[in-house]
């Protein structure tokens, strides 16, 4: 019967989506919108470095490298200054 639907409707749909992102990304407008997020995506790990020291009696300490058991994000002093 017509009435059957196409097994292979899945895989046809799939593939056409994916040729249509593919297509997509490679306009110009993508390619210059992903330059810019890797810039930016690095510009934000450069400063996370600087961001990771803070003063503690005068000398500069490492927040990541603070032993502490207690800190997490739901204390009232996460990363205060």
């Amino acid at each position: 019967m017509s009435d059957d639907p196409d097994p292979n409707a899945f895989s046809k749909n799939y593939n056409k989506r994916i040729a249509q992102e593919l297509a997509e990304f490679d306009t110009a407008r993508a390619r210059y919108q992903a330059q810019l997020d890797r810039w930016w995506q690095s510009k934000r790990e450069f400063e996370e470095e600087f961001d990771d020291y803070y003063m503690v009696g005068g000398f500069q300490e490492q927040w990541s490298k603070t032993p502490s058991f207690t800190k997490s994000k739901r204390d009232r002093d996460w990363r205060i200054r």
